[in-house]
């Protein structure tokens, strides 16, 4: 099953439309769907926004210590959401590595507006520092 949501950055006025996907990770694609919309802070680390806590609670499924430039994850150990924009500080080789394995729920499938790197900065800039939540919502 592949849905459509966004990822909506109202101080930006941005959306990022994101496809969960529910074919690595079902249970885990389906806590989330079940909790939508779901309002939360986000944080970045290298070129990853992270999310705090979410209501969701999922355990390890088929988790991964790498992950691909775009992918989507719910990160068990601190119930988060994850968006891989590219490099985090530990990854190697090119590689992207997230702190802990994650489970895989799906893509960013919208570029930002601006580049990657304005996008992150202004994410940082806005939202991080200023604690704005974003809204994960069905479209």
């Amino acid at each position: 099953m592949r849905k459509a949501v966004s990822l909506e950055f109202s101080e930006l006025h941005e959306k990022v439309i994101i496809e969960l996907d529910d074919s690595q990770s079902p249970k885990t694609v389906r806590a989330i769907i079940n909790n939508l919309p779901i309002k939360v802070t986000v944080n970045r680390w290298g070129d990853e926004l992270y999310t705090d806590e979410t209501p969701v609670k999922a355990g390890e499924e088929n988790a991964k210590s790498v992950v691909s430039l775009l992918d989507v994850a719910y990160w068990p150990e601190g119930s988060a959401l994850c968006f891989f924009y590219g490099l985090t500080p530990i990854s190697k080789q090119g590689k992207i590595l997230p702190y802990s394995p994650v489970n895989i729920i799906g893509r960013i499938m919208s570029k930002p507006t601006a580049n990657i790197q304005e996008f992150l900065k202004s994410v940082e800039k806005t939202h991080v520092s200023n604690k704005v939540p974003v809204t994960l919502s069905q479209l």
